[in-house]
């Protein structure tokens, strides 16, 4: 994990501000045209329906009673309304009214992304097929507009968009990869509880489900750079997006206690263990229910109403899934098909090399060999990695008097400014204790 980023957060309010002053302009603009437009035109739209309907309605008929002579009136129709002077304005017109009034032309036959798209909106087979999705499952095109959206909106990126003056973050997005991610993880956690066939979740199935999950694999954060890892390419921290591809589920929290006790020793541990950390991945009752609220405006929120529901009130997996999309920020995933705007690419390339990783070791090397986390964190903590932590231990002050104890806090800083140091033995004692609890909860939950 890095720990460089861009801290400079001075614009951040101001520009997300004037993005939501610009996006709001825009949209009132366009309500204002629509809304003149319908008013000009609607006595012009009855006068030609009138001088239509004639015309039209013969052409009905005979198409509807002339069953032997199909091609002909055929001819006669195609030929009565395209000899109209007044046909294709009035269908035309027609168009644009539906396009004004729901904002969405017709889509059928259409692309997006790269894939087709059908006249619902939703991804056809051909992205299914890429994105290793079922061939019933249901992406509409909007959601993958929503993750495009976030990613071009996320704070950083536009500090970033605005300090190097461009309007677009990404050239291409590599929508399948990103779903295809997604879904791998979503399928891994669901086949913990559930067969893979299941389509339908009643509350009780989802109230049974673990409290959460610990995932493991190589993954970074949005937003943050990395320095070019020499075993995996450089392209990875250039984009300085996160990469799920070989993720899993190492463990399963299957009761509260044991999603509290590993989030305790995640921390308590200075953050130096990867793959303990426990995410609900969304696939709570209150996360599924509430998908679609947000907190802020670049923030990840599909729109469910384009998604299909069960009669019975049950959810569906497309319910948990967007909740589980959602719970990872709705974030672009790594591809080498994505590609940054060249300006960005040139920037990023810069701040990857003066980047640097953080220290952590991955939980399975601590079960492969024990004594590697013992000497490990003891060097980190030698260089005051967990000072706090250890400061309290010395003091026998629990972590839960931690929580916002403002006067504790101050009083670890000056000890700290005034040369405090754990002791070699001290921080033997605080490790072995970390370890014995690793150990027992690994044994409860371990996949």
């Amino acid at each position: 994990m890095s720990i460089f980023s861009i801290n400079d957060n001075s614009n951040y309010n101001s520009i997300l501000s004037q993005a939501k002053a610009n996006k709001e302009s825009k949209e009132n603009s366009k309500i204002s045209f629509a809304n003149t437009f319908l008013k000009q035109n609607a006595s012009k739209l009855n006068e030609i329906q009138n001088a239509n309907s004639q015309t039209l309605i013969r052409s009905e008929v005979l198409n509807s009673t002339n069953t032997t002579n199909a091609s002909n009136n055929t001819n006669f129709s195609i030929s009565s309304k395209t000899n109209s002077p007044n046909y294709d304005i009035s269908s035309e017109f027609k168009n644009s009214i539906y396009t004004l009034k729901y904002k969405q032309a017709d889509i059928s036959n259409n692309t997006a992304y790269g894939y087709s798209v059908d006249k619902d909106g939703y991804m056809g087979e051909d992205f299914n097929e890429a994105a290793g999705l079922p061939k019933d499952f249901k992406i509409h095109k909007s959601t993958l507009d929503e993750i495009e959206r976030v990613a071009e909106n996320d704070p950083i990126v536009l500090h970033e968009k605005e300090y190097l003056g461009v309007d677009k973050y990404y050239d291409n997005i590599d929508m399948a990869e990103t779903i295809k991610q997604y879904y791998n993880l979503f399928s891994n956690a669901l086949s913990q509880s559930f067969p893979s066939d299941k389509t339908s979740f009643s509350e009780a199935d989802i109230n049974a489900m673990p409290k959460g999950y610990s995932i493991n694999g190589f993954y970074n954060g949005y937003g943050i750079f990395q320095n070019p890892d020499p075993i995996r390419n450089n392209d990875i921290a250039i984009k300085s997006i996160a990469d799920y591809s070989d993720v899993r589920i190492s463990n399963v929290y299957k009761t509260s206690e044991q999603f509290d006790e590993a989030d305790s020793i995640y921390s308590d541990s200075g953050g130096l263990i990867s793959g303990i950390k426990p995410e609900t991945l969304g696939l709570s009752l209150e996360e599924i229910k509430n998908v679609s609220q947000t907190k802020y405006e670049c923030d990840f929120k599909p729109d469910m109403s384009f998604y299909p529901k069960n009669e019975d009130g049950t959810y569906t997996r497309e319910d948990l899934f967007m909740s589980l999309i959602k719970s990872q920020e709705g974030r672009v995933l790594y591809s080498p098909n994505t590609t940054l705007n060249p300006k960005v690419e040139v920037y990023n390339t810069a701040m990857a090399k003066e980047s640097f990783n953080g220290p952590a070791i991955n939980i399975d090397a601590i079960m492969t060999d024990k004594t590697a986390f013992k000497d490990f964190f003891r060097y980190w903590a030698e260089r005051g990695i967990a000072d706090g932590e250890l400061y309290m231990y010395e003091k026998g002050i629990s972590p839960k008097q931690a929580l916002g104890n403002w006067a504790l806090d101050a009083e670890i800083k000056q000890a700290i400014a005034n040369g405090w140091k754990a002791s070699s033995e001290s921080i033997n004692s605080y490790v072995g204790s970390i370890m014995d609890r690793l150990n027992n909860l690994i044994g409860q939950t371990r996949v």
